[in-house]
């Protein structure tokens, strides 16, 4: 049997990620089937409401796997830059 390691972190924050794509997704063509059946504004303004909630909450994750992104690329920079200015002492 495969012994489970456990996930990294990057594959772990895509892995929520795509869940919640997935099921904002699921929810939200749901939540359109319903607008296009109901008959009273309080009715569109409830599914308005929740349509909100649920794209705030995949927003966040958006952010989270952002962050995420630009704090590696802002790392590998500056390690980069470490680097070379190091072999540029070597040198001189």
């Amino acid at each position: 049997m495969e012994e489970k390691r456990p996930m990294d972190p990057t594959r772990r924050l895509l892995r929520v990620f795509g869940v919640k794509v997935t099921d904002y997704e699921e929810r939200t063509a749901a939540l359109l089937e319903r607008a296009a059946a109901a008959t009273e504004r309080d009715d569109l303004l409830q599914l308005m409401t929740e349509a909100m909630e649920l794209t705030a909450d995949v927003n966040a994750r958006l952010r989270d796997v952002t962050n995420h992104v630009l704090d590696t690329q802002a790392r590998v920079m500056t390690e980069l830059r470490a680097a070379i200015a190091a072999k540029r002492e070597e040198r001189d």
